[in-house]
């Protein structure tokens, strides 16, 4: 009796922590919109900042990306994905001036986020800078609609 307790005890931690990193992997993305480009005002972001977004697709799917702003004063922008460890569907941290992945615990400094380590690579998502607004062009998201 005593140890089917702790197979259901085991089972809801389980759960619970499953449920927990899902929630905080999206909990923090502010959500953006738009038909054929998506323009964020990224007027506030300090250098050496970066922010999660999110961007509900035609079919409904959530596609996360972040937007940094280097220490040099320019925009960065890539997927919330690794080519590596995308499968897992984590992503990453934004901790002070970089992106930690979630699996494979890789740090990227905001100003070489696009540089790989090993395999752990953040994906790239092209964007235009208009002063204070960066433009996303939808297609763009669909091109990373397998990374989620």
């Amino acid at each position: 009796m005593r140890f089917s307790r702790f197979k259901i005890l085991g089972g809801a931690v389980l759960a619970a922590a499953v449920g927990f990193l899902i929630f905080t992997s999206t909990s923090n993305c502010r959500t953006v919109t738009g038909q054929d480009e998506v323009r964020v005002d990224v007027s506030a972001m300090r250098p050496g900042s970066a922010q999660l977004y999110c961007y509900t697709d035609d079919a409904g799917k959530k596609l996360r990306f972040v937007l940094a702003r280097g220490t040099d004063g320019k925009m960065r922008s890539v997927f919330d994905a690794c080519r590596q460890c995308f499968t897992f569907h984590r992503g990453y941290q934004v901790v002070g001036g970089e992106l930690i992945c979630r699996v494979c615990g890789n740090h990227y400094h905001i100003d070489r986020m696009t540089e790989g380590k090993a395999s752990c690579v953040p994906v790239s998502l092209p964007h235009e800078d208009a002063r204070d607004t960066v433009i996303l062009k939808t297609a763009q998201f669909r091109t990373g609609h397998a990374l989620f």
